[in-house]
Parts: C-alpha cells; sequence; structure tokens
C-alpha cells in the first residue's frame, strides 16, 4: 500500500521498469539541482571554460525536464526517448565538465554541490533503458516473455558494466542509483528469477565496487 504507481502507468508494460516507488528519487534529484545552481551563482566560483561549459550543459538539462512534462503528458514513447537522450547528452557533457573544475575550485566542499548532478545522470542513465524498451513496444515489437526476461537480464548486466566504470571515473553516485535502481526492479518483476537474481547480483557488485572506491578517495563522488 506504501508503494505509488509508475509514472509510466498508462504506458506499455517493460520488465526493466522498476516499482513506482522508485521514481520518488526525482524529489532528492531536483532539490539537489536547486542547491547546485544556487552554489553555481556563488562569487567564489573559479572561472574557466569547464565551467562555462558545465553552466550551458545544466541548462540544457534543465530545459529537457521542463519539455518532458508536455511530452510525458501525450505520452508519444518516441518523443519522450528522444527528450531522455536530451538530457543524458546534457548530463554527460556536465559530468564531465564538472570532473575538470572541481580540480580548480578552492573550495574543500565543492564536492558536495556536484553530488545532485551524480544522481540525475545515474538516474537518466537507467531510464534511458527503460525508455528504449517502451518506445520499442509502443512500436509493435512485443517478444514471447522470455525472451524478454533474456534482454532484461542483459540491460541489468550493462548496467553493471557501467555503474563499474562510472564508479573509477568518480562516479560513484551512479552506480549507487543503479542499485536503488534494481531494488525497484526486483520490487516489480522480481517474480521473473532470471531478472531477481540479474538485480541482486547488480546490487552486490556495485555495492562492492562504489565502496572500495570511496574508501579509496575518501569522499562520495568527484
Amino acid at each position: 500500500m506504501f508503494f505509488l504507481e509508475s509514472q509510466f502507468d498508462n504506458a506499455p508494460k517493460v520488465l526493466i521498469q522498476p516499482a513506482g516507488y522508485a521514481f520518488s528519487i526525482w524529489g532528492p534529484i531536483f532539490l539537489g539541482m536547486i542547491i547546485y545552481s544556487w552554489f553555481q551563482m556563488k562569487s567564489e566560483r573559479i572561472d574557466s571554460p569547464y565551467l562555462h561549459t558545465a553552466t550551458l550543459a545544466g541548462i540544457s538539462a534543465a530545459l529537457a525536464s521542463i519539455a518532458f512534462v508536455p511530452i510525458n503528458y501525450i505520452n508519444i514513447q518516441g518523443l519522450v526517448f528522444f527528450n531522455i537522450i536530451w538530457h543524458l547528452i546534457s548530463l554527460i557533457i556536465l559530468f564531465i565538465a564538472l570532473r575538470k573544475q572541481i580540480d580548480l575550485e578552492n573550495n574543500i566542499h565543492t564536492h558536495w554541490y556536484y553530488l545532485p548532478t551524480q544522481m540525475y545522470l545515474g538516474w537518466i542513465s537507467a531510464a534511458t533503458a527503460v525508455s528504449t524498451a517502451l518506445m520499442l513496444t509502443e512500436a509493435g515489437l512485443i517478444l514471447p516473455i522470455e525472451q524478454q526476461v533474456i534482454i532484461t537480464a542483459v540491460i541489468i548486466g550493462a548496467l553493471i558494466l557501467i555503474g563499474s566504470f562510472m564508479a573509477f571515473q568518480k562516479g560513484m553516485v551512479v552506480p549507487l542509483v543503479f542499485i536503488w535502481a534494481a531494488i525497484g526492479i526486483i520490487v516489480e518483476n522480481g517474480n521473473h528469477l532470471t531478472i531477481k537474481y540479474a538485480s541482486i547480483a547488480a546490487i552486490i557488485i556495485l555495492v562492492a565496487i562504489s565502496l572500495s572506491q570511496i574508501i579509496k578517495r575518501k569522499r562520495l563522488a568527484f
């Protein structure tokens, strides 16, 4: 009774889609991005081309979020997919720029203000898989359930690889977001044992890699 319905409730169902409560992560993401935006305007920031790039990328991601509301309302999955890719490209550029910019900053607490951008990137990365599956399903690609289960497990494997890569690129928050998504997938589709065990493996692997990098770097990210 405490689990909310997914925002894709009126869309075709796909097995990579997590339980509705997982989408509550948008609250911390948007609150964190407001704090990040406030930090961007502080006079102590060190001006650089990286900061300019980060600012433009952040604005682009914000515009994508604004556009998502009417696009999601009309529920055309092709447009939703385009919007998610717009998000993804903007947030990847933002991550790369901030990873370089942080080396120039004097404020030792800067990395805390940057964390929401990684949470945003992690969730959009996971959402890309969901959106792709929804778009293909809406286009008429309906596979037998056995094949859907296998493909979902492969996608979870891909998220393990992406999350592991990001952890070694000072992006440890991204795999932590994937862990949140994997828990949601178990809640929603854990009745398929292949998906359940693949998700459990993802949680174990990403927890181990993320914690090792956090201990090594003595910070949550960046």
